[in-house]
């Protein structure tokens, strides 16, 4: 790596500055694409009304979120100054040692994670903290100004094509919604006038459950399904988990079997609906569709409920986190069409999806190489 230089030499504690009766726009932190505008996040200001206490964050800032070992800060590169939570860090950047999104990466590195995870002190998860000095004391490559840019340019290359594959599975997946809206209407309003049902009584709703606290029970061998592990995206299939847990925390969860249908009633992934290629268990934020009734396709119901993403995030009462209750989810009317149209459109689907991979192959390889940079800069 060469050079490398402790934190605390490249950064200082930001002025403390409030919203007060300011307008600023609200800044919400995204552990893959920094710091992004709150309504491109949830499609609305989820922020309290009251943003007096809110903090102010100045262009090339640095913004420091919880848990830190989650990748959860970034270098405020999008206006000139917005707002983020009172729970936040700021910090001033030297910038005449080090760029700010250079720093970013830096602080995102593979290296820094598993320093962070290191060095957390607390018992509780995501309540986990890490000294200041601690941080402060990590160390940070530094190259030259000139071949900081230079790095850059070679990391916008990469991320512009994973952007290209990634707008490309997009597409095709915007394709799979006109052409469920095409066949089926507005199901919404049933404007077809199709039998429907409300969901109870067309599968049995069973809710998952958390052991805690959580930590206790990982590193086992049973796949962990929690919330944020279906994003939006994402092929209708969830392979594969980050975490698992002992045979002690299934026994305070629920196993579920291959092939199950699951939706996110709560968090980040609210509204979103997979089936699970694997056994495993899932977190109370997500709901196990089971026993479907034969009139209905796993698979449709599957892109259905999918296609009411927004609609449930709209119903969500509001709280801690959105949450769509077990009871909501039931009395919620399903329309029925007939099977040979649900048969047609998934055999759409399949055709899609035959596309579909070849794309992801293609952004999987481009992401390794992404990956191998980011380890050859920055350890």
């Amino acid at each position: 790596m060469g050079r490398t230089v402790e934190l605390g030499t490249l950064i200082t504690p930001a002025k403390n500055v409030r919203c007060g009766n300011g307008n600023y726009p609200v800044l919400s932190m995204t552990m893959h694409n920094g710091l992004i505008f709150q309504d491109e996040k949830f499609k609305k200001v989820i922020a309290s009304k009251d943003k007096t206490d809110y903090k102010v964050v100045y262009r090339n800032q640095l913004v420091i979120s919880f848990p830190i070992d989650e990748g959860v800060l970034a270098s405020q590169r999008i206006t000139d100054a917005g707002i983020v939570s009172p729970a936040y860090g700021i910090w001033d950047i030297d910038q005449i040692q080090i760029l700010p999104e250079f720093l970013e990466y830096a602080l995102r590195s593979n290296r820094a994670i598993q320093y962070y995870k290191a060095k957390l002190r607390g018992s509780t998860a995501r309540r986990r903290s890490l000294p200041t000095p601690t941080l402060l004391a990590f160390m940070i490559p530094l190259p030259s100004i000139e071949e900081q840019k230079k790095i850059l340019k070679n990391m916008h290359k990469i991320r512009t094509i994973i952007r290209k594959r990634e707008t490309q599975l997009n597409l095709m997946n915007d394709l799979i919604k006109a052409r469920f809206v095409e066949m089926f209407g507005d199901i919404t309003i049933n404007d077809r006038g199709w039998d429907s049902q409300p969901l109870g009584e067309l599968c049995t709703i069973v809710r998952g459950g958390s052991p805690r606290p959580i930590e206790k029970y990982l590193g086992g061998d049973v796949p962990w399904i929690k919330i944020g592990d279906a994003t939006e995206g994402e092929d209708i299939y969830l392979n594969s988990t980050k975490e698992h847990i002992i045979q002690e925390g299934v026994k305070k969860s629920r196993l579920v079997k291959k092939g199950s249908l699951i939706f996110a009633n709560c968090g980040v992934s609210l509204g979103f609906a997979r089936i699970i290629t694997f056994d495993g268990c899932i977190h109370d934020g997500w709901l196990a569709l089971e026993n479907i009734d034969k009139r209905l396709d796993k698979v449709f119901l599957l892109q259905a409920l999918n296609q009411m993403t927004d609609h449930f995030r709209s119903i969500a009462p509001s709280g801690t986190q959105p949450n769509l209750n077990t009871a909501i989810m039931k009395a919620y009317k399903q329309i029925i069409p007939p099977l040979e149209m649900q048969s047609s459109f998934i055999s759409f689907i399949t055709q899609i999806d035959k596309s579909k991979s070849v794309v992801q192959k293609a952004l999987d390889e481009t992401q390794l190489l992404f990956d191998s940079l980011m380890q050859q800069y920055f350890g």
